[in-house]
């Protein structure tokens, strides 16, 4: 399967893709932190901050910007410890942060996202995400040009359906934990990962095919 074709075959496994569940030791961790105990901050960093730095990346593309989002997830997590109880899943609960800080930068930066970041040799990548593990290695330059499609026409999608499709596609999040992270209906999840998937197979067809 191709790259771009693996991109768009994600809708019908949302609702119920495997997703990292909450584990008692998620709450452990959390409940101490609420203690102040910084050890388990360094605990709690070492099991979400990769995934978390990769949420943001897929929003903004920019590594730098990432990490240091995915770090004031941690930060503002220890400053209201005093106030957390598990009423959700540890990973929902910082989500809706991570979800909130991304809202924050928005209105700050005051623009619209870029088309022409620049990537590293060391950045992650979607596409690398999303490539079958068994696809040949592509030495003719075409799979460069597939990176950039899909980098193009996932920036292109709307903020909302553009993070609807991040969190189920590469963090493998069911419909209802995306609803509970961006409180909108379970309905809206649907209809947004819906439009993105429809809009991603419209700019992606030759690929898909190919």
């Amino acid at each position: 399967m191709s790259a771009a074709a693996s991109l768009t075959s994600t809708a019908a496994d949302a609702t119920g893709g495997p997703a990292r569940a909450a584990t008692d030791s998620d709450v452990l961790l959390m409940e101490r932190i609420r203690d102040g105990d910084q050890e388990a901050v360094v605990a709690l960093v070492g099991r979400f901050q990769n995934e978390l730095v990769g949420f943001f990346y897929h929003q903004c593309w920019d590594q730098l910007v990432a990490e240091e989002l995915a770090q004031d997830v941690f930060v503002n997590v220890y400053r209201s410890r005093s106030r957390y109880q598990a009423t959700a899943k540890v990973r929902t609960y910082l989500y809706r942060i991570a979800h909130n800080l991304w809202i924050d930068h928005l209105r700050r930066q005051k623009r619209h996202l870029s088309l022409d970041a620049e990537f590293g040799e060391q950045s992650m990548r979607l596409v690398d995400v999303l490539k079958a593990p068994d696809a040949p290695e592509d030495t003719s330059g075409r799979d460069h040009q597939v990176r950039e499609r899909i980098h193009e026409a996932l920036a292109n999608l709307p903020e909302g359906q553009r993070e609807v499709f991040v969190l189920a596609n590469n963090h493998g999040m069911k419909y209802q934990e995306i609803a509970a992270i961006l409180h909108i209906p379970e309905g809206t999840v649907k209809s947004r990962m819906h439009n993105a998937v429809r809009a991603l197979r419209d700019e992606l067809t030759d690929l898909i095919e190919s």
